[in-house]
């Protein structure tokens, strides 16, 4: 997949063009991608992928709209859906005030040479959003391009949607964003040092830090999976989300007991996907009750995972 992040971008070539912001891909978003893969193989012609780094939203408040996906998550699940180009670009001034019709023109038409877009059913372009698909549809109609618009995807009668999913997490619904996602929510980032105080209590753990701009889930501890650098091998743990008030942290981290693993990770990326929400996160009055609670922790999440999913 060939990725470009210049506004000016021009395609070489006509090809089949997907719109959208895309921050997640979940559901709806892959319904969307794999609609114009199937178009872009019946006419022969490559799959082009429009989108921005980020919701416009936070071009206007900056940090308003945490980030589902980070740029390496969100180029590598179009990756994995076939898509033959990115083309992800940075929200700012020159874009905020093209209006809809230059947008078609300049964008669409002039710049990636669409000769069939596919979007959802609540795409909106153009300066200040008011672009929408009954536009859309007639420009394409006007310029003899094919457009294909996608009804909502919906997960047990809930349209499934990135604000969806942002406000699950933010509440430790993990089992409600994985339905939705398609895949649950994860954490992959780089193994920093911490205390070592969890090693001294009999559960040595990773711990890692959220990058600015990412979706933090509600504080506490969840059920997890997790993979690493180095080895095709998963394993299931326990991850505290939050900033350890018991021991006077002050840092938000997220910090992982890898179950029936030992071995040094400082330096290396790891990824944690939430399975589960087990509780919120406690300060307790004593680390003998937090070495307590945690081992119940332990337990409760084997009992989770042993019913729920499958083995490494």
């Amino acid at each position: 997949m060939k990725t470009y992040t210049s506004l000016n971008y021009t395609a070489s070539s006509p090809g089949v063009i997907a719109l959208g912001c895309f921050d997640g891909i979940h559901l709806g978003h892959q319904a969307v991608i794999q609609s114009a893969k199937e178009h872009a193989l019946r006419l022969g012609l490559p799959l082009t992928v429009w989108t921005f780094e980020e919701p416009p939203k936070n071009y206007f408040f900056p940090g308003s709209v945490p980030l589902i996906t980070d740029k390496r998550a969100k180029r590598e699940q179009m990756r994995q859906l076939g898509v033959d180009t990115l083309v992800c670009v940075t929200f700012e001034k020159q874009i905020c005030h093209l209006e809809a019709e230059a947008f078609f023109d300049t964008i669409l038409v002039d710049r990636l040479n669409a000769a069939h877009i596919v979007c959802g059913f609540d795409y909106s372009f153009g300066a200040g959003g008011k672009g929408n698909v009954a536009l859309l549809s007639k420009l394409c109609h006007n310029a003899k391009i094919g457009l294909t618009v996608l009804p909502a995807v919906t997960v047990d009668g809930q349209t499934a949607s990135s604000s969806a999913i942002r406000q699950a997490m933010e509440a430790g619904e993990a089992e409600r964003v994985t339905a939705v996602l398609g895949r649950p929510y994860s954490l992959r980032t780089v193994v920093v040092n911490g205390q070592k105080l969890a090693r001294q209590l009999g559960f040595p753990t990773v711990n890692q830090a959220f990058s600015p701009g990412i979706l933090v889930p509600r504080y506490g501890v969840y059920a997890t999976r997790v993979t690493m650098q180095g080895t095709k091998k998963c394993y299931y743990g326990i991850t505290n989300v939050g900033v350890r008030p018991t021991v006077g942290g002050e840092t938000l981290c997220a910090e992982t007991h890898i179950f029936d693993f030992n071995g040094d990770l400082y330096g290396k990326w790891v990824k944690v996907e939430f399975l589960s929400f087990i509780r919120g996160e406690i300060q307790f009055e004593s680390l003998e009750a937090l070495q307590k609670q945690v081992y119940a922790d332990i337990a409760q999440a084997a009992e989770i995972i042993a019913i729920k999913f499958k083995k490494c």
